[in-house]
């Protein structure tokens, strides 16, 4: 009976050569079915997570609540010598950090002198920041 893929274990070179394809061969195939795998499980996440998007009936039209009122936030205290655009930049960021209009400034003052600029602390917190 022949032997379709005879291998000569003689030959130390060709033994080699052989088990190192066969390796990477097996490698490669592996590593294509985990590809498959994780594109999978993406995709049946990504289903299951906006399913609930799509099969939603669209609500019947409802009327409109009356609108509530809008009161004006009072006026910030602000210290002395600071001034308005100062006050405004602060409102401003406020707003875009929290991104609730409802949140207001009720003053402003100036923080405490300290022995050292605000760039030499950030640079000692820095350079004596624990690994």
């Amino acid at each position: 009976m022949p032997m379709l893929l005879a291998l000569d274990t003689n030959d130390p070179v060709v033994l080699s050569l052989t088990i190192l394809l066969a390796g990477l061969v097996v490698v490669f195939l592996v590593l294509i079915v985990l590809i498959w795998i994780v594109k999978g499980y993406g995709t049946l996440i990504y289903k299951s997570t906006h399913k609930d998007e799509t099969e939603q009936a669209p609500a019947a039209p409802s009327v409109p609540a009356p609108a509530a009122p809008v009161y004006a936030a009072p006026a910030p205290v602000a210290e002395e010598g600071i001034p308005g655009e100062v006050i405004a930049a602060i409102a401003a960021a406020v707003y875009c950090t929290e991104g609730v209009s409802a949140s207001a400034i009720r003053s402003v003052r100036r923080s405490r002198s300290a022995s050292r600029s605000a760039w030499a602390t950030a640079g000692i917190l820095e350079n004596t920041r624990p690994f």
